[in-house]
């Protein structure tokens, strides 16, 4: 027996954790570690979120914006009072089998409403075949829209050039108007190329001439499916090539106020006009459907969908955006002499 009393047996008892103890402890980690990671991944998808709604919210405004200008502007040459007054230009650059198409002042305004995959065929009955073809040229369902007018502000006025500006502008149509004579002309200017000799007469203005066809293609560069806003406009000699505006634009809808007695004011919208109506259109409204560009994990239902805009649950941000525009230069049938 040993002096102190103690037992040779008695171990003595050492400090730790127990199994049951360790097993708790690592159960706990896990679950804090598992907490951390879903804030992260949410706050991660939040940023996101954010991000493409960002996105999504400045292309709606942008793409907005610029078809408001358009179909505000639409119709407008120059200071004229009468698209009879300008007389019609065979060697303009034509679409398809239309020639001398471009420079056509009327319509001003033209609309496919719901295009087909193959058909090009306009409300006012004109084949707009220098519009892509086959089913991924345009994108089913959406609308195409053609405006025709010209710049704002002259480029030459009384022989003076507008601010910025040093000279014509080369492979370029003008409007070129004498506002004296009330009389107008088409005028091309080539590479190299200048106003028309006696162009500094006290009633000569010179606007820049445009043609556009607005239009959704389901893809921005090929093959990566983002729909976008395409539009083809009057160059030298053909219209087009298409140039790419706005990525993400997946669905473009017009309906038009229509004033049929023709006081100033319109009765009643329509989406579907006829040519008749379409020329009797005082009001447009304008909707774009925009799209994310990427999906967003965990989005379901994400916005508000279209005809054309696919499954709800595809994990894509969609938002509608719409305005209402005067036509305050649309005046085809008084322009006609109607």
């Amino acid at each position: 027996m040993s002096g102190n009393g103690r037992s040779p047996l008695k171990r003595q008892r050492k400090g730790g954790f127990s199994l049951l103890e360790l097993m708790i402890a690592l159960a706990l980690g896990l679950l804090l570690m598992s907490g951390i990671v879903l804030v992260y991944l949410e706050s991660r998808r939040q940023s996101l979120v954010e991000a493409e709604g960002a996105r999504l919210q400045q292309a709606g405004r942008y793409a907005l914006s610029l078809l408001q200008h358009e179909l505000l502007m639409a119709g407008f040459y120059g200071r004229l009072t009468a698209t009879s007054n300008i007389p019609r230009n065979p060697s303009a650059p034509g679409c398809g089998a239309l020639t001398g198409w471009s420079l056509e002042p009327l319509p001003a305004i033209d609309l496919i409403d719901d295009v087909a995959s193959s058909s090009r065929l306009s409300v006012h009955g004109q084949a707009l075949d220098c519009l892509p073809s086959g089913t991924g040229g345009i994108a089913p369902g959406t609308d195409v829209l053609v405006i025709k007018r010209t710049a704002a502000e002259p480029t030459l006025a009384r022989g003076e050039l507008a601010t910025g500006v040093s000279g014509a502008e080369a492979s370029q149509w003008y409007l070129q108007a004498d506002e004296q004579a009330g009389t107008a002309r088409w005028y091309y200017v080539p590479d190299g190329g200048d106003f028309p000799a006696g162009s500094n007469g006290m009633g000569q203005y010179f606007w820049e001439a445009y043609a556009a066809i607005f239009f959704i293609r389901p893809w921005s560069q090929a093959g990566d499916g983002v729909p976008t806003l395409c539009v083809e406009r009057l160059s030298a000699n053909s219209m087009g090539p298409a140039e790419c505006l706005v990525e993400g634009v997946e669905d473009l809808q017009f309906s038009f106020g229509l004033d049929a007695d023709r006081d100033g004011r319109a009765e009643r919208f329509s989406d579907r006009p006829t040519a008749l109506e379409l020329d009797q259109a005082t009001v447009a409204r304008v909707a774009l459907l925009i799209r994310s560009l990427n999906p967003v994990p965990g989005i379901r239902g994400g916005g508000e969908a279209g005809r054309n805009s696919g499954l709800d649950d595809d994990g894509y941000l969609r938002q509608w955006f719409s305005a209402t525009v005067a036509l305050r230069n649309h005046h085809p049938l008084r322009g006609a002499g109607r």
